[in-house]
């Protein structure tokens, strides 16, 4: 925990086997168990899943502004904050008030290695667990598999296609082939 003064972990059985829509519902009232807050900074994407869909939707549960694929951060005070979100073919400047939720891109900063000193400091420090019972909603049909309305049948890896064929010929000749064989499989 790089410069935080508090951490919290959400684990209850009842959490398990959720989507997307669970995972954010759980975060949003995990987060409001915790009390106020002025900004949530959350990554773009995870690597399992990878929809990027977490972050807004903790914002949508919790009713608060949110900005996505944030590459920098301009500036801030005690009211707003203004970042770079990185729109593939531009960049705009966003302007956004407290309470908000960014989602920030993996490259945005370089984290600097606590000191010794902060180690000892901070070792032993304890991470808070938060589980079901400590949520205000005890609806159980919210979160983990039963709050889920995506189910994964099976996962699998791709079937691998290495069939091939190769063509021989003029210029003019492939040309007209790799025409052909594209109007045929009805790219053009």
């Amino acid at each position: 925990m790089m410069g935080v003064d508090d951490g919290y972990v959400f684990s209850d059985r009842k959490f398990a086997g959720a989507d997307v829509l669970a995972t954010s519902y759980t975060l949003s009232q995990g987060i409001r168990a915790i009390g106020e807050f002025d900004l949530i900074i959350c990554g773009k994407q995870t690597t399992d899943g990878d929809t990027a869909q977490v972050g807004p939707a903790i914002a949508e549960y919790l009713d608060i502004p949110h900005v996505t694929w944030v590459s920098k951060i301009d500036k801030f005070d005690d009211k707003k904050i203004v970042v770079e979100q990185d729109m593939a073919d531009s960049t705009e400047e966003v302007e956004i008030e407290y309470p908000c939720l960014i989602t920030v891109e993996k490259d945005i900063m370089q984290p600097r290695l606590p000191s010794y000193r902060r180690k000892l400091e901070t070792l032993g420090r304890p991470v808070k667990i938060l589980a079901f019972k400590d949520f205000a909603d005890q609806d159980e049909k919210k979160y983990g598999l039963s709050g889920s309305p995506t189910q994964v049948e099976r996962i699998f890896p791709p079937e691998p296609n290495t069939s091939r064929i190769l063509w021989e010929g003029s210029c003019r000749e492939l040309t007209d082939k790799c025409f052909n064989t594209m109007k045929q499989l009805k790219f053009i």
